[in-house]
Formats: C-alpha cells, sequence, structure tokens
C-alpha cells in the first residue's frame, strides 16, 4: 500500500448545529448585539474601537439608560444596534471549479482562477457543464452544480464579538452548503427569490428553478430554520426532510427519499461514458450522479440526471483513477433524497494500452481546517466503523491530503484527528467517521 500526501484543503467532517429565529415577529425590530460588559470597559472606550463613530456612545447610552458613560459594572449586558458595530472584510476563495465559471465583484466580470479570493458584493456564475465550490476561512463551503448563480450578500466579521456575518443568495439554480459550527455564535443565511433558510453547522442543499418559479430546501445533517421571503410560515425543517416553496401558498413539508443503493458500483468504468446502476425505488421520479475528485466532493467533476435507475455520464473530461460517485433519489415533488457514496476506478481501455499512470490508482482523501496556531493532522483508515481495524494510520501530517492506493472491494471507514499548537498548548479534535463503499 503507497500512501501520499499533498497540499490541498477540504473538507473536515462536521457535525451539530444551531438554529437562527426567522419569525416574523423578530423581522421588524432592529438587530442588536447583547455585549457582556468586562472589567476596565467605558463607554468611550468601545465607541472608539469598537462602534462606527465615537460619538456613537451617545446613542448607546441612551438606548441602555447608562448616565455614566465612564463607569461600567462587570457583567452587565448592553443592547447595542449592530448597524453601530464596527466590521471588517472577510475574505473566501474558490477552492475549486471546471467548466466555465464567471465572477462579478469590484464592476469587473472575469473568468475564475484557482484560490481567486472572493469577497462581500460578488457573485458567481456557472455555465454549462460547470462547477464551483466557494470556502470561507472557517471551513464553510457553498457549491454549484452548472447553470446556477450566487451572491454574497455579506461577509463581515464583527471587531467587537468576532462574530462572522456570512449571508448569500442562491438567485437561480442549486447550491450544496456545510457550514461549520466551531463559533456558535456567528451565524449563516442563504435566501432564494421565495425562501430564507438559516442554520450555524449543518449539512443542506437550496435550490430555486427560474421556470417554474420554485424553491426547494433539503437538509442532510442538522436543522434549518425556513421561511418565505416575507417572514411567513417559519418551519424547521430536520435532518431527512425538505421544504417546496412556491409563489402560492405555505410551504410543503415532505421526507427526503433514502439514499439509493449502488449495483455493481466495483466494476472499473473503462467505457467512453460512465454508466451507474442504481436499485429501483418506487418514489423516484428521477435519480442524479455526481463524480468527484474526493472524497468530500469539493471538485466536482460532472453530473447528470436521468429518470431511470441507469444514468449515464459524459466521460470525455474524466481523467483516469481512483473517483467518487454520489447519487441520490429525486421525488414527484422535485426533492432531492439523502446520499450515497462509492468509490470506482476509471480506466479508459482504448487510451490505455501501457501501464497506469503514475498515481493512477489512487484513492485521495482531503480535508478543511480553519483556526490559529501551527495544525498537524493524523488520517486513519480502517474496515470497522469503531475505527479498531486500520489499514492506514498516519500521524504528523502537515498536507491537508491523502491518496491510498490499491484497495481491495469492501466497506472502509475513514477520519481525520487536528491537533493544533498555539501559545504553547496543543488542541486536538477528531473528525466524524465517514464510510463508503468499494465495489458489491
Amino acid at each position: 500500500m503507497i500512501i501520499k500526501a499533498a497540499r490541498t484543503r477540504t473538507l473536515a467532517a462536521l457535525a451539530g448545529f444551531a438554529l437562527i429565529l426567522l419569525s416574523p415577529a423578530h423581522a421588524g425590530a432592529e438587530p442588536v448585539t447583547a455585549y457582556p460588559v468586562k472589567r476596565g470597559d467605558t463607554l468611550y472606550g468601545l465607541a472608539s474601537e469598537f462602534l462606527v463613530s465615537p460619538q456613537s456612545h451617545r446613542e448607546v447610552a441612551r438606548l441602555n439608560r447608562v448616565t455614566e458613560a465612564r463607569r461600567l459594572p462587570p457583567g452587565r449586558v448592553l443592547q447595542i444596534p449592530d448597524r453601530l458595530l464596527r466590521t471588517e472584510p472577510v475574505i473566501a476563495r474558490l477552492a475549486a471549479f471546471r467548466g466555465p465559471v464567471t465572477v462579478i465583484q469590484g464592476g469587473a466580470e472575469v473568468a475564475a482562477v484557482a484560490d481567486m479570493p472572493i469577497g462581500q458584493g460578488a457573485r458567481i456564475l456557472t455555465g454549462e457543464a460547470a462547477f464551483a465550490t466557494l470556502e470561507l476561512p472557517d471551513g464553510s463551503r457553498v457549491s454549484l452544480p452548472s447553470r446556477s448563480r450566487v451572491r454574497v450578500e455579506e461577509l463581515r466579521r464583527v471587531l467587537l464579538t468576532g462574530q462572522v456575518r456570512r449571508r448569500f443568495a442562491l438567485e437561480a439554480g442549486r447550491s450544496a452548503i456545510t457550514v461549520s459550527p466551531e463559533r456558535p455564535t456567528d451565524g449563516f443565511s442563504i435566501t432564494t427569490p421565495l425562501t430564507v433558510s438559516a442554520v450555524r453547522g449543518t449539512v443542506f442543499r437550496v435550490s430555486h428553478d427560474e421556470a417554474t418559479d420554485r424553491s426547494t430546501l433539503e437538509v442532510i445533517e442538522g436543522v434549518v430554520a425556513n421561511a418565505a421571503a416575507s417572514g411567513d410560515g417559519e418551519a424547521s425543517v430536520s435532518e431527512g426532510f425538505g421544504r417546496l416553496t412556491q409563489p402560492a401558498g405555505p410551504g410543503q413539508l415532505l421526507p427526503l427519499l433514502p439514499a439509493p443503493q449502488f449495483v455493481g458500483a466495483g466494476r472499473a468504468q473503462d467505457e467512453p461514458d460512465l454508466t451507474f446502476t442504481l436499485r429501483p425505488m418506487a418514489e423516484a421520479a428521477a435519480y442524479r450522479i455526481q463524480i468527484g475528485a474526493d472524497a468530500g466532493f469539493i471538485d466536482v467533476l460532472t453530473e447528470a440526471t436521468a429518470p431511470e435507475p441507469v444514468v449515464s455520464l459524459d466521460g470525455a473530461a474524466i481523467p483516469n483513477g481512483a473517483l467518487f460517485a454520489r447519487a441520490t433519489a429525486i421525488d414527484g415533488a422535485g426533492l432531492e433524497g439523502l446520499p450515497a457514496v462509492v468509490a470506482f476506478q476509471r480506466r479508459l481501455n482504448s487510451l490505455d494500452l501501457g501501464p497506469p499512470d503514475a498515481g493512477g490508482d489512487r484513492f485521495l482523501f482531503r480535508w478543511a481546517d480553519a483556526g490559529e496556531g501551527v495544525a498537524r493532522f493524523r488520517f486513519q483508515l480502517a474496515r470497522d466503523a469503531d475505527m479498531t481495524d486500520l489499514l492506514v494510520d498516519e500521524p504528523g501530517l502537515e498536507d491537508r491530503r491523502i491518496a491510498v492506493t490499491n484497495l481491495p472491494p469492501g466497506a472502509y471507514y475513514w477520519r481525520v484527528r487536528v491537533t493544533r499548537f498555539e501559545g504553547g498548548e496543543a488542541f486536538e479534535k477528531w473528525s466524524k467517521v465517514e464510510r463508503f463503499q468499494l465495489g458489491e
């Protein structure tokens, strides 16, 4: 077994969530931040360092009935309007893209470039057979398939609290979202022309079809607060459920279809087109397959949707090597169900007359991390979910990806531990255990 590490950042398994309320009762009120006073704080000092103007202390004093701006009792909670808080920009990056992807920011329209910075106000547009993944500094991601448009409405850090405001607008198409739960104070919201969804720490999908004027939400992990853009009809959508929203009537809450089962996924994909067979599901109106270069599907190579459980994909741009396929079933309402992931080999015989390309049989695993200090990683691959029957246990990694070769068919489990060194101390955290199937 050959192990090779290389420098690339992607998915660290995420868990946990916190819900943001979207009810109309909160919609009309001015947003405020609660700040507990610390020893030595004064209104003058807070305004000078953390508010938009040194004169802002007067409004904070009036709203909180503070009579002595230079004397604040520690522990008192000040209610400070968000519009008075100083912020600084947070810069995301284009972590991966394929095909024609356009970025519009600062009034300029440019073709996508790997790792290009993306800031507040930018729009990302994917063309036909194009894919893009935007990654935030905290490890959160917004992934877009083809014919999708998203706008970064807000991406800023509040200096007083360190809270990061992350707000996106999906104008058209689909998006898959993974939100980091590292800081419970950080919020994340994404709107469509019909809905607004807000979470902290979860995995979900949002779509909007311009032709039918329908928006969908599908929750894979955690809980998402979802409401109409007007603030009406709020619902708390748990994992395994979705919500369909149309202009007329309340949103419809529905269970998601279970993950489909692959049939014969272990065979090498050696034809010009890739073909995957799934077990038929009575409730499914269509099936979707995505091909990823990595186990977290940060770098999506292609996708296809078919009404039957046999899905073919154009393989012209798919390289030889070890890849991953993700399958979902779509119900009659247009909601996409839970995913199933398998690993497979791409080996085009007509173009592969000699020995395999160097590294062509590697299975690639990638992850992302967020935080200060120096980080080191430990990668484990096992035959069991308890991670006791280890096939690979590689500590001390500096890079954020690793490749493993010569895996026989079977079920596999993997996880990553990050050890972060800061201020003379070491902090450790394991990701959750991920599973994939190789072969039957």
